[in-house]
């Protein structure tokens, strides 16, 4: 039997840089860091370089952003310019390409990527139920949400670190990965936290249906278990299969609450509580939520995700009855947690 895992990747996910990165992809000149810094205004990057050198990078000048409307959601403004790493299981995306993604920072974890999130709104990131399984996790307030991260290894400025103080964890969640959600309040929020970097995604209609579409996972790959993951945010491209040839292929029952997506042979990596979007007349959905799968090197071995349409009505529950209520004990004694 299988052993089945919930996970922050699928598959430990490798990225390289070729030597010549740094002029060709990305406009920059390589210089020994020892003896010379990059000017000012400029980024720097240690990979794309040889030996004791930095690639120096020249800023990317972009129009503004339009400001978000009312109500508006999975709209994007990437940069152009993408890194050039190439990444096992996919290829690195741009910055501002997924405004929405976030990271989940646990201080448990010495404040390092634990989870993926999802900002649905600028008080609300949903997230996957199996990151909170034990006693620590279970605490909102240990918990830290960067919005707009991309490069892992350095802080460009358009990052926003967010508190949390109120974690939902869907009641039925269990140990097989069913109703595999949870929704973590922002503590303080401000619609001028929006940038081109920083925008929610779109929530699909109860019942809305992706299938047969081509969708996107996005992370860093980081291992619950070890590992480090990837130094910058990923993408890949991922066709949904129906629930049917799933179960066909994992030999489990998949439930009308779960996704899965994934070539046939082998899984894909992704943050769990990452999202999964899908693009529709012109703004992204979230389809899924990164959830569980068995090891990516297994032939016939789709990722499982948590299937977002199946649980609006309980995504608008917890918004109705927690956006504005006082952070408070839950039923066992947690401050800041509740089970609905």
């Amino acid at each position: 039997m299988k052993s089945l895992t919930g996970f922050l990747l699928l598959c430990q996910a490798i990225f390289f840089v070729g030597a010549n990165v740094c002029e060709e992809s990305w406009s920059g000149t390589c210089i020994n860091y020892v003896y010379n810094s990059c000017l000012s205004g400029y980024s720097y990057s240690l990979s794309g370089c040889a030996f004791q050198e930095m690639c120096c990078i020249p800023p990317i000048k972009l129009p503004p952003a339009p400001p978000l409307a009312d109500g508006q959601c999975g709209v994007t403004y990437p940069e152009t310019q993408a890194h050039a790493s190439r990444i096992v299981g996919g290829t690195a995306a741009a910055r501002g390409e997924f405004p929405w993604q976030v990271s989940l920072r646990a201080y448990v974890a010495g404040g390092h990527h634990m989870c993926g999130g999802i900002l649905i709104s600028d008080k609300w990131i949903l997230s996957a139920a199996h990151c909170f399984r034990d006693a620590t996790s279970k605490n909102p307030f240990a918990w830290n949400g960067i919005l707009g991260d991309y490069d892992r290894g350095d802080i460009d400025g358009h990052e926003k670190l967010v508190k949390l103080d109120t974690l939902i964890i869907h009641s039925g969640f269990n140990q097989e990965f069913g109703n595999d959600v949870a929704m973590l309040r922002i503590a303080t929020t401000n619609v001028s936290m929006y940038t081109r970097y920083v925008r929610p995604v779109c929530l699909p209609a109860a019942g809305e249906s992706f299938q047969h579409m081509t969708c996107t996972v996005t992370g860093w790959g980081a291992a619950f278990n070890g590992g480090h993951g990837t130094r910058f945010l990923y993408k890949a491209n991922i066709p949904l299969i129906s629930n049917e040839v799933c179960s066909y292929l994992l030999d489990r029952q998949i439930s009308d609450g779960e996704l899965c997506a994934g070539e046939k042979m082998g899984g894909i990596d992704g943050d769990s509580g990452g999202p999964m979007v899908c693009l529709r007349d012109g703004v992204w959905k979230v389809a899924g939520i990164v959830s569980w799968g068995y090891h990516c090197a297994d032939s016939y071995s789709p990722g499982v995700y948590t299937n977002v349409s199946y649980y609006r009505s309980w995504i608008d529950t917890v918004t109705q009855y927690y956006t504005d209520a006082p952070a408070k004990r839950g039923a066992d004694g947690t401050l800041g947690v509740h089970y609905l």
